[in-house]
């Protein structure tokens, strides 16, 4: 299926390990011009240079056009530099894949105000700020398409991730409210809820639960295998996949959507 993203720029951000790695691969396959950041700029770096290779079949045997920053996605002067150099090595952004990654693991008496700050900072401020930064260029343009990775904890709670849990179904409130007023420019906005998947922010979570119970991480696993319909966690590349559809051409009619993947485990009727 030719998803017609040959030539577009996707900006993705927390790129180098995970969900991000996994969409910015995708991307590069199907010949897109990517951008991606992140905080370690070591891990970046490798993932920058897996991209360019992906992307050189697509680019008949020319690497495929990368670009990468290090940076923090809270820092305001950076995102604002990085999106501005982007434009600049690969033109204007046409798809954006917003991810920070997870507020870290607690309860309500674990956390601080301090935490509770942080965590807005990661989990809101920079979506909105990302979206502020991107969303007018495609409006002017006529299209575009924007994906929100939030998480599970968005329909449902999931135990020990207060912070998520509150957190994420602003989101997905920002996420419905610009696809209403992005819509007839052609513009989507969609968000994907991440259920369970083997990824390093799900190996922490492991390693917390150890910690506290002192169970092992194969009894941790279990616990949430053992009720997910589909019998085991979610790989990346999976998620990845339905992202990639969702900034395609095809998808020109999703929008506002929150799109589950987590193997069944929510238990929901609509």
């Amino acid at each position: 299926m030719d998803l017609g993203l040959k030539g577009k720029t996707a900006l993705v951000m927390a790129g180098s390990r995970g969900f991000g790695r996994s969409v910015a691969l995708e991307l590069a396959a199907e010949g897109a011009k990517v951008a991606l950041c992140a905080r370690n700029a070591d891990d970046l770096a490798a993932t920058a240079e897996e991209v360019r290779r992906v992307g050189q079949e697509a680019w008949g045997g020319m690497a495929g056009p990368v670009f990468s920053q290090s940076l923090d996605v809270t820092d305001d002067l950076a995102v604002r530099g990085f999106i501005s150099a982007t434009e600049s090595e690969l033109g204007p952004v046409d798809m954006m894949l917003v991810n920070a990654g997870g507020p870290p693991a607690g309860n309500f008496e674990d956390l601080s105000l301090a935490d509770w700050k942080t965590a807005y900072e990661l989990t809101i401020e920079s979506a909105v700020r990302l979206c502020q930064l991107v969303l007018p260029g495609m409006k002017k343009r006529g299209w575009g398409r924007i994906v929100q990775i939030t998480s599970v904890s968005v329909v449902q709670p999931v135990e020990n991730l207060l912070l998520s849990s509150v957190l994420r179904p602003a989101v997905q409130a920002l996420t419905k409210t610009l696809s209403d007023e992005a819509a007839p420019y052609g513009v989507t906005v969609n968000s994907v809820a991440p259920g369970f998947h083997n990824t390093s922010a799900v190996q922490r979570l492991i390693a917390k639960k150890v910690d506290q119970t002192g169970c092992t991480p194969e009894d941790v696993v279990a616990s949430w295998t053992d009720v997910i319909p589909v019998g085991r966690l979610g790989e990346p590349e999976e998620l990845a996949a339905l992202i990639l559809f969702l900034m395609s051409e095809r998808a020109s009619y999703l929008t506002g959507q929150c799109i589950v993947s987590d193997g069944g485990w929510v238990k929901k009727t609509f």
